[in-house]
């Protein structure tokens, strides 16, 4: 038989959890026909692995590339680190469907940048399926669909719940996105729209997500203090619709820390009682959005000038300052700093116009002006129209840790497809899970610091997220099996994108840079990444959930 592709004498990580053997895989097309004993002169190509490790192509199920990957087509920084499939749509943020006249309100969720990047030729869900894969992809994309544009496309900027005609506008744009393929919905319960969603509502979405067989993906209505409720609610939901449920990134933050115990207990429970019920993580401790992203949700809504403006009054100042604290809505992780005042760690990432602020926390400034930290904060956002950058660091890494010995749990980046050139590349951001959350795990928690062995961290990078999402062709090494394969030198991996709190201090240059130790990447068949070095193959593909 002759293969297209030959991985020879690697040591085969199937993905099921099962220890290495040596062995070769064998190709022909984009699948896997042959694993065993493959001849050097029966293959058109031949990949040498001695020494290395191959394995299924990653399978990040919580991701952020609905607008990402159509910009970066090559999806350079998660193709490089072994990625050869990501879940888009994820914590109730997507970009379809699009329904007037409510196309401009759905934009500014987005992001000015994000605004600005596409022309929206897309209305449907399925039309936007369609602009996805047009241009090529350099790994594949799935999507769920998003509860926030559903919501925005039916009811526009209202916030209460829906009347029944708008209800069954929603439940028939979900039909349509899961007749075109989505896996799946997702809620963003911290976010405006989706956070104005009462349960009840996402009940009703979830039993038309049911009958195509599909998951639901949530970031839960709180995940600090209000945590144990919130999971609850993800639990009920799926009992009272018959979804399948994903809790998402579901570690923990300040104001809850240390109540995994409690939290995992919740998700042992539903599976006792035959509920499907899974969770996601990724192992980074921080994240770095724009001050006025730790605000109040409605604020969220308010274009940057607005926002500053609103800041210049002491009277909305203290109002603010009050439904942080009482916690009214329970906003997004890194907020908790903010209820409990631990301005301590968040420090000052990019600072356009004030250099000399770089690299101090919030409260750091706050002692120098002899200030309340709040003022401080709010003052920082109006003196510089809101374009500060700064690393929350609200998550403990005992936690993550914790979770990472769950059978329940499964890895993702909460990360979105980039490159080190073009939009977002410049180096004063901070995406260290876009270029190495792969990577890093294998390099901190399997090899140097272990936790894990190799072969059960690949199967919560493999299997265990393609089972969830219904990819049951991807995921395993097996003949008959899609060839979406990654090829690991484990001595030589290294995660270049992440420095390590808190030994190394989180202002020193972020470097966005692709991982070493990923020589080999397979994308349906096709070599993408050969011998570490990215092909022009844009082999990926739109990945379409189909029941019957």
């Amino acid at each position: 038989m002759e293969f297209d592709l030959g991985i020879l004498r690697g040591r085969i990580i199937d993905g099921a959890g099962n220890p290495w053997h040596i062995g070769d895989l064998g190709i022909v097309g984009r699948r896997i026909a042959k694993v065993g004993r493959v001849d050097r002169n029966d293959c058109v190509r031949a990949i040498e692995a001695k020494g290395m490790y191959v394995c299924p192509g990653f399978v990040d199920i919580h991701t952020h590339s609905d607008i990402s990957a159509m910009t970066f087509r090559g999806c350079d920084s998660t193709l490089r680190q072994g990625v050869t499939t990501h879940l888009a749509g994820n914590c109730g943020q997507g970009i379809a469907p699009l329904r007037e006249p409510h196309v401009e309100l759905m934009k500014t969720y987005w992001g000015e940048w994000a605004g600005k990047a596409i022309d929206t030729t897309w209305r449907t869900f399925g039309e936007y399926l369609e602009a996805l894969g047009k241009g090529g992809l350099g790994h594949n994309v799935g999507l769920l669909v998003a509860h926030g544009a559903v919501r925005t496309a039916a009811m526009g900027p209202k916030r209460e719940a829906p009347s029944d005609d708008e209800l069954d506008v929603m439940k028939d744009l979900v039909d349509e996105a899961m007749g075109a393929g989505a896996f799946g919905m997702s809620t963003g319960l911290v976010y405006p729209p989706s956070c104005f969603g009462e349960t009840k509502e996402i009940i009703e979405l979830c039993k038309v997500v049911a009958r195509y067989g599909g998951m639901y993906a949530s970031h839960i209505r709180g995940e600090r203090e209000t945590i144990i409720e919130a999971i609850k609610e993800a639990i009920l939901i799926g009992e009272k619709s018959g979804v399948r449920v994903q809790i998402s990134h579901n570690c923990p933050k300040i104001g809850s820390s240390g109540r995994t115990s409690e939290t995992l207990g919740l998700v042992k429970e539903a599976r006792g009682l035959g509920l499907d019920v899974t969770i996601d993580n990724d192992v980074h401790t921080d994240l770095a959005p724009q001050l006025s992203g730790a605000l109040p949700q409605h604020l969220g809504e308010l274009p940057t000038n607005k926002i500053v403006e609103h800041l210049r009054s002491a009277e909305n100042r203290k109002r603010i300052k009050d439904e942080i604290i009482e916690d009214r809505l329970p906003a997004f992780g890194p907020s908790g700093l903010l209820k409990h005042g631990r301005f301590d760690r968040i420090f000052i990432l990019h600072s356009p116009n004030r250099t000399d602020l770089i690299g101090k926390t919030v409260q750091q400034i706050a002692n120098d002006r002899r200030q309340d930290p709040f003022d401080t904060y709010f003052d920082l956002i109006v003196e510089d129209e809101d374009k500060l950058v700064a690393i929350f660091d609200y998550i403990e890494e005992e936690d993550i840790r914790a979770l990472m010995k769950n059978e329940n749990m499964m890895f993702s980046s909460d990360g979105a497809t980039l490159s080190l050139s073009g939009p977002m590349s410049d180096p004063t951001e901070y995406f260290p899970c876009a270029f190495g959350e792969y990577p890093g795990i294998l390099e901190r928690y399997v090899r140097d610091e272990p936790i894990l062995p190799l072969q059960d961290a690949i199967r919560r990078m493999t299997s265990f997220p393609a089972q969830k999402i219904g990819l049951f062709d991807r995921g395993l090494l097996r003949p008959g099996m899609v060839a979406d394969i990654a090829v690991i030198d484990l001595p030589r991996v290294r995660d270049k994108a992440t420095n390590r709190w808190p030994h190394e201090h989180p202002y020193e240059n972020y470097p966005h840079d692709y991982p070493e130790g990923i020589p080999y990447v397979i994308v349906n068949g096709s070599v993408a990444v050969d011998d570490g070095e990215q092909t022009s193959v844009r082999a990926g593909e739109v990945l379409r959930h189909s029941y019957s």
